[in-house]
């Protein structure tokens, strides 16, 4: 089944060329009347009264403009962001395949590249080491986790340790490794005897 869906990258890229829409919009407004009291300021005559009026105008906007920009960039559009790079990693990245034994979901909050995570637990076999251990695979925090059922060979496929897809494995396979390492004795043994 497939976990990660293309769709989700066309709507955060959306939502991220709408962001910086409305951002660049505000700072339109803002280069504009700040332009616009300039030119202002630039005509009045030498110590008018008014300057002081326009400056208590274009100092407050200026702060609110810059607080904006901190908020606005530093908050909303760095996680969008931070997503969308994510996504488009998973798009475009290099992906890996494996064969594991589900054990369970764990719901504490992750952050993988800026973006909240959940995992879920696999029991993997290490062929250099010759040993099991625990993987995390990172699923989205803002999505369900995949129906699994506990204990099941799962043949699931990451990039970066995020989950893209997920097969649960047919009971078949126990069958074939028992077949070839049956074939691998015989084989030995006939090499014995030559």
């Amino acid at each position: 089944m497939l976990y990660y869906d293309k769709e989700d990258l066309v709507k955060i890229k959306k939502e991220r060329k709408k962001l910086l829409a409305i951002y660049f919009s505000v700072l339109a407004v803002y280069l504009a009347v700040s332009v616009f009291l300039l030119i202002k300021v630039i005509l009045l005559p030498y110590g008018s009264k008014t300057i002081n009026l326009i400056k208590l105008t274009e100092y407050p906007l200026s702060g609110i403009f810059v607080i904006f920009s901190f908020i606005f960039l530093g908050i909303k559009y760095k996680k969008t962001n931070r997503f969308y790079k994510l996504l488009y990693g998973i798009e475009t990245g290099l992906k890996n395949t494996t064969v594991a034994t589900f054990l369970e979901r764990n719901e504490e909050l992750i952050t993988k590249d800026g973006v909240d995570m959940k995992s879920l637990i696999f029991l993997e076999w290490n062929k250099y080491k010759g040993d099991y251990f625990e993987r995390k695979v990172l699923v989205f925090y803002e999505k369900p986790f995949p129906e699994i059922p506990e204990n099941s060979e799962v043949k699931f496929v990451t990039q970066g340790n995020v989950l893209v897809s997920y097969e649960i494995a047919e009971e078949q396979k126990d069958d074939k490794k028992i077949k070839t390492k049956t074939k691998t004795k015989t084989r030995k043994d006939k090499g014995d005897e030559l």
